[in-house]
């Protein structure tokens, strides 16, 4: 955080303020945790398994719903970030402050990518039940998993943030970052059926999110797929800043 103006911080406490300032914020919350812990314990089609039918003392199925709840939460967050700038006009006094575009960019993203970070967090109460009362359960394979998930929600986050700096309207915005991560499960699930070319799976699973989360829900943290998150999260935030330029 050095190379950031220290003054991102009033962007960053205003942004993430502003999730839990409204009753919105609060209903996206409760709403991601009750349906997750709803079919955490009663089973998701073929995904995941109930729990108490797994036999297994561990988070994985929870953390196993975590891609398909981003599908739906993120772009539900992340519609309004520049959006609502354009369309009230805020943009210009964002911009005239004396702040790079750098900082901006950062302190919405670190706003956001906190707040979604807070609800995948929102569970360790959860993990810590299982882990007092299961057997065998896997602390060090529980803690990769939350790593795992929080640098996956930054993918997500980064690329709803930049979908919506394209458009005025949240209802746009919303539906591009749905489908854009919609694509993204949807790679992974070709991958693995093998409905591809042999050739095309590694290119494929390359580019996504759900793909190199595997290697972090199997209690294993792989560098090439942490370096994916982190390059694939300032490719996206590099282009945001890019196109806040030309804006201005």
């Amino acid at each position: 955080m050095a190379y950031l103006q220290p003054e991102w911080r009033l962007i960053y406490r205003r942004e993430l303020s502003g999730y839990f300032n409204t009753p919105i914020g609060y209903v996206f919350a409760v709403a991601s945790l009750f349906v997750n812990f709803l079919f955490f314990f009663l089973g998701f089609a073929d995904l995941v398994p109930a729990f108490w039918e797994s036999g297994r003392a561990s988070v994985e199925g929870y953390m196993t719903l975590l891609p398909v709840t981003f599908i739906f939460l993120v772009p539900a967050i992340t519609m309004r970030i520049w959006s609502e700038e354009y369309k009230s006009g805020t943009i210009e006094t964002l911009v005239a402050l004396p702040l790079r575009d750098v900082d901006i960019v950062a302190a919405k993203f670190l706003a956001a990518w906190s707040y979604v970070s807070l609800l995948v967090l929102a569970s360790v109460p959860l993990a810590l039940f299982i882990w007092l009362f299961g057997e065998n359960f896997d602390p060090g394979s529980t803690f990769t998993m939350y790593v795992g998930s929080i640098l996956m929600a930054g993918a997500y986050v980064s690329t709803g943030m930049l979908l919506s700096s394209f458009t005025r309207e949240q209802i746009v915005a919303f539906i591009l970052t749905f489908f854009a991560s919609v694509f993204m499960f949807a790679i992974n699930y070709f991958v693995i059926s093998q409905h591809l070319p042999p050739s095309w799976a590694p290119v494929l699973g390359f580019f996504s999110h759900s793909y190199h989360y595997e290697t972090f829900a199997r209690g294993v943290i792989d560098l090439g797929d942490l370096f994916y998150y982190v390059s694939f999260i300032l490719f996206m935030l590099a282009i945001n800043v890019w196109f806040l330029r030309r804006k201005r």
